[in-house]
């Protein structure tokens, strides 16, 4: 199976002095930098400082395409790369490289990190090397401690280089492999459980899902079945991007030449039964009219009585990628007039209806209109970000959003399987500093506004084939847990039938079997089922609507944990192990719980997901647990998520 740790271990299989780099593969999260494909891998970039080819063939390791030349012209030149995301430094022990001295024997060569934002010690490469010299015409391994840098497991790395430092030019030498071994997991996780604590109540609008007037199977008996089936009970129309060219009465966008094979009342006819009014509306901000939406809002609730309660005016406005005719496009004042005017006509057709506004985190980010400028009244500095900006006008204007919209993609284009995995505790952060911008600029007023996130998945740019691995899967489940810990109360994935790509990342340094991406949840043509699909299921029965989340606690970042309690007194943990090689024990504790004999257990994993790869149904794993108690322990595979079910004694 290719994958994080198939092919690119495979390669490297082939050498005996791979033994260094074997070790990457054993315990946890794959960083590596280079691979000997000629590319550098996993989101690193070269920020270099000295003549370098990536994509050499002068000298190649066995099993390799290429490696990386080096050559200094001059003194205290470097190599050097840096990560797209700077990681803690307690997932690796050692830096570690394969390195071939070429038509010379010994190098003067430096290496050092960037830890903190700060330049950390420096150590001498023939320290470390195999040999204790780099030798001409062999390759040879240099693995380089964490610790000698001086740095600490909580420190945050995010650069390195290879510098020159005799202060004179030398020859060139070659790298064949570039990165991190990780570190072990613990033998045992602790998770613990508070069931008698309660941080919120689940909504039915964290199971929901993008759907688009390009669906053209939307309404078939099928696709309302997969729907069903999957547990979707909340639906967005018609489409990202496309909502602000759309005209729901004709069916048709401005720019795009095209009859849209899914209308309106299409898709209220799935949608009603999937999710009742529990389902979000994008009207035309772009192209359209106040008065626009508002016959919308007539037409689908009092003339058609379909009841839909959520309606977004526009999508993603302070984008440059959005179509927008107003005199300044991308304008927060101008969005934030005609959100007044759109709600208050809206709302005069069906004052039932809620009606949010397009908002984005940072009171700096998005400054379209830099002669825009607001005072925060709580700090009194200025900023002309779009959300600042945005609801400092619809304060003044006396117009409050009974939500505001969020969308988060935490990569663009390219793709990593394990920073992927570090950006959910963004979202902390994300609806912290939301909530903060609303009680800065709309005081009191701020507590009637919800946060809603619309549009969720790992990647916004080109699909690559981490779209619909197994990778996204658990991504998708720790992200559900997530924002279970935060105030945001919708969750609705992007998308529900996106159709396949090819022209994204398909490197081998990604998990995964399908050679590309697709942002659905499954295919068009209903053949393929993505493990996306199958975690809304998993979601379905770890919790419901009405439910309320409990505190969890979880010892190893690698294992997420979460907790819910029904009314009943039953209570549900999902445990998402995002270790891509390792089986997890885990321990768990109830506080205040004790827990039936028996207890129900499901899982979907690499298991699942290979069954797929070979033609084979994807069936969720249910057993019964015999030994259920306030102290257990379970064992949880790699790339896997679980749902325990555990009644009260």
């Amino acid at each position: 199976m290719d994958g994080i740790y198939g092919a690119s271990v495979k390669r490297l299989l082939a050498v005996v002095l791979s033994a260094c780099v074997l070790s990457c593969s054993a315990f946890g999260q794959l960083f590596n930098c280079y691979e000997g494909q000629g590319v550098l891998e996993n989101l690193w970039a070269d920020w270099s400082w000295c003549t370098r080819d990536l994509a050499n063939t002068t000298y190649v390791m066995p099993g390799s395409a290429s490696s990386i030349q080096v050559t200094y012209t001059g003194g205290y030149q470097a190599l050097s790369f840096a990560s797209n995301t700077s990681f803690p430094a307690k997932y690796f022990t050692s830096l570690n490289l394969t390195i071939n001295g070429g038509a010379a024997t010994g190098r003067s060569i430096q290496v050092a990190l960037i830890a903190n934002g700060n330049t950390t010690n420096s150590v001498d490469l023939n320290k470390y090397v195999q040999g204790g010299v780099v030798a001409a015409n062999t390759w040879s391994n240099v693995s380089i401690p964490l610790s000698v840098f001086g740095v600490k497991p909580t420190d945050e790395i995010s650069r390195f280089w290879l510098q020159e430092s005799s202060g004179q030019a030398q020859p060139p030498y070659y790298l064949s492999f570039v990165g991190w071994t990780p570190a072990a997991p613990p033998s045992s996780v602790e998770i613990g459980i508070k069931p008698n604590t309660s941080l919120r109540t689940v909504d039915q609008k964290m199971f929901g899902v993008n759907t688009a007037m390009w669906d053209s199977g939307l309404a078939s008996k099928t696709c309302k079945n997969l729907v069903a089936k999957a547990g979707f009970k909340s639906l967005r129309f018609p489409g990202g991007s496309l909502s602000d060219q759309y005209h729901w009465a004709t069916n048709k966008t401005d720019y795009v030449n095209a009859n849209w094979p899914t209308n309106f009342d299409t898709f209220a006819s799935m949608a009603v039964a999937a999710a009742g009014g529990q389902c979000f509306i994008t009207a035309n901000y772009g192209t359209g009219t106040a008065a626009e939406a508002a016959a919308w809002v007539k037409y689908s609730n009092i003339t058609k009585h379909y009841g839909f309660k959520y309606w977004e005016v526009g999508n993603e406005c302070f984008g440059s990628w959005e179509v927008d005719n107003h005199a300044r496009p991308q304008d927060p004042v101008i969005y934030a007039n005609q959100f007044a005017l759109y709600s208050k006509q809206m709302k005069a057709v069906d004052p039932n209806i809620r009606v949010g506004a397009v908002a984005i985190p940072g009171e700096d980010t998005d400054p379209n209109y830099p002669d825009e400028v607001v005072t925060n009244p709580r700090t009194g500095l200025t900023h002309s970000g779009w959300t600042a900006v945005m609801l400092a006008t619809l304060a003044k204007l006396k117009s409050t959003p009974d939500f505001i919209i969020y969308h988060r993609y935490p990569e663009y284009v390219n793709e990593c399987d394990f920073t992927l995995f570090l950006g959910n505790s963004g979202w902390y952060a994300d609806m912290a500093d939301l909530r903060q911008q609303l009680k800065d600029y709309l005081g009191s007023a701020n507590t009637r506004v919800e946060i809603m996130c619309t549009e969720n998945n790992c990647d916004a740019g080109k699909e690559g084939k981490q779209m619909c691995s197994l990778v996204n899967g658990v991504f998708m489940a720790d992200t559900f847990g997530t924002i279970l810990q935060t105030e945001c109360v919708s969750f609705l994935w992007w998308d529900l039938l996106n159709g396949k790509t090819f022209d994204g990342d398909q490197g081998s340094w990604l998990y995964g079997w399908r050679p590309y991406g697709d942002e659905g949840v499954m295919s068009t043509d209903f053949v393929d089922t993505y493990p996306v699909y199958y975690m809304e299921q998993m979601f379905n029965r770890f919790t419901a609507a009405g439910d309320k989340v409990v505190a969890t606690s979880s010892t190893y970042d690698l294992v997420s944990a979460f907790a819910t309690k029904r009314a009943d007194g039953s209570i549900r943990v999902m445990v998402v192990n995002k270790n891509p090689t390792a089986q997890i024990s885990g321990r768990f504790t109830f506080t205040g719980f004790a827990p039936a004999g028996y207890a129900t257990r499901y899982s979907y994993g690499m298991k699942q997901d290979n069954a797929a790869m070979n033609g084979q149904p994807q069936i969720i794993d249910v057993a019964t647990i015999k030994n259920a108690a306030n102290k257990m322990s379970q064992v949880f595979p790699p790339y896997s998520v679980t749902v325990l079910v555990f009644t009260n004694r």
